[in-house]
């Protein structure tokens, strides 16, 4: 076991080198769903790592994990179930972190767009209102707001800056945004008043899906809850019990009952994750 070990060990050091030399047009290619659409992530996130040391340290995470599984012992299935895990991590992590950070702007929105319509009924001009408005709000927002001047400032459309907010989050509060920048500079208007409309209108959604997230934060637990147990007592009993889940694993039968427990855990995911969204 530690003589085949060994080998797997250099065997995958050994590509890892080989990949390293490869061009990048070449290993873009061959890692594009891991490593670059994760780096694409990071760089939103302002964390910036290049795909090949993603994909670097992830394989090397991958067979460490591996090898410790191995040498405890672990059925080659959950061996293989937490290689896939480890491998996809770091696009489930940068998914996460999108999703929370998307989520702490959008909070954030409408008080940023009463205080910014409240600099321009005060008589100051947009360079100055977005100025002010950037120093004064905390991170994530204040980092996309300090972008979005950065490029006011070198010329482009305020609406257009943020119009690239809006691409890079994808949400419809920026885009309701964006579409009333741009109303606003090719037809004008009273901007501060509809500033202010805009920020009362986000400020009720966002108390709408506050008390939707509340009413279905049960059943979510439920699905979650139901999820995993399988997982976990399949893991325990790994431990407790080999010689009764050595067959589970390496028997027809077993194997079977693998595929319809997958199936059913798909299934009841699905379901549930159907029961308790609802569109706001």
């Amino acid at each position: 076991m530690l003589t085949i070990l060994c080998c797997v060990l250099i065997g995958v050091t050994c590509l890892l080198l080989w990949a390293a030399r490869l061009s990048a047009p070449a290993w873009r290619h061959g890692a594009v769903w891991i490593a670059e659409g994760t780096e694409a992530d990071l760089a939103q996130l302002f964390m910036f790592i290049s795909s090949r040391q993603l994909l670097r340290y992830t394989v090397a995470a991958a067979v460490l994990i591996a090898s410790v599984c191995l040498y405890m012992h672990v059925p080659l299935p959950l061996v293989v179930l937490l290689c896939t895990l480890v491998l996809a991590a770091p696009r489930l992590g940068t998914t996460v972190l999108l999703q929370k950070r998307r989520k702490q702007v959008i909070a954030q929105l409408p008080d940023a767009l009463q205080l910014w319509g409240g600099l321009l009924r005060s008589g100051q001009g947009m360079m100055s209102a977005v100025s002010q408005l950037t120093s004064r709000q905390p991170d994530p927002l204040g980092a996309e707001l300090r972008l979005v001047l950065s490029e006011y400032r070198l010329g482009v459309p305020i609406d257009r800056a943020m119009h690239s907010l809006q691409a890079r989050f994808g949400t419809s509060d920026l885009r309701m945004l964006s579409t009333l920048l741009r109303a606003h500079r090719e037809l004008g208007g009273n901007l501060a008043e509809a500033m202010e409309r805009l920020a009362a209108t986000l400020r009720s959604r966002l108390a709408m899906e506050a008390r939707v997230q509340s009413l279905t934060a049960q059943g979510r637990l439920q699905g979650v809850v139901v999820g995993l147990l399988p997982i976990l007592l399949a893991f325990v009993l790994c431990f407790m019990e080999p010689a009764a889940m050595r067959a589970l694993f390496s028997t027809p039968p077993g194997l079977a009952c693998i595929a319809a427990i997958f199936a059913l855990e798909t299934t009841g995911f699905v379901l549930i994750r159907r029961i308790v969204r609802i569109d706001t």
